[in-house]
C-alpha cells in the first residue's frame, strides 16, 4: 500500500509542478471550458470562442482524486491574456 501511495503522489505531483512552472512564466489566468464550447477566463469573466485562442497541450497524467486523466493546456488569447485550462480531453 505504501508503494502505491508513492506512485499516486508522483503522478499528481507532475501535473502540479507543470501548473506552477507555467504560472511562474506568466500563465496566470484560469480558463474553464463551457458547455457551448467557448472558454471563460475566471479572472476577467471574458468569454472566448475556441477558434479565437491558441491552445497548446503541455502535460497529462492520471489524477487519482478524480479517477481520470487530466491534460494541462496553455491558452493565449488575442488580447494578451494567457493562462491554463485543465481538462479530461486533449485539445490541439
Amino acid at each position: 500500500m505504501k508503494n502505491r501511495t508513492r506512485v499516486t503522489n508522483r503522478l499528481n505531483v507532475s501535473i502540479t509542478k507543470k501548473v506552477i512552472e507555467l504560472q511562474e512564466k506568466g500563465y496566470d489566468c484560469d480558463f474553464l471550458l463551457l458547455a457551448n464550447g467557448s472558454l471563460l477566463c475566471i479572472q476577467t469573466n471574458r468569454k472566448y470562442p475556441m477558434s479565437s485562442v491558441s491552445i497548446e497541450a503541455t502535460e497529462h497524467g492520471y489524477d487519482f482524486f478524480s479517477q481520470s486523466y487530466k491534460h494541462v493546456h496553455k491558452i493565449v488569447t488575442g488580447n494578451g491574456e494567457q493562462g491554463l485550462l485543465l481538462t479530461e480531453k486533449a485539445y490541439n
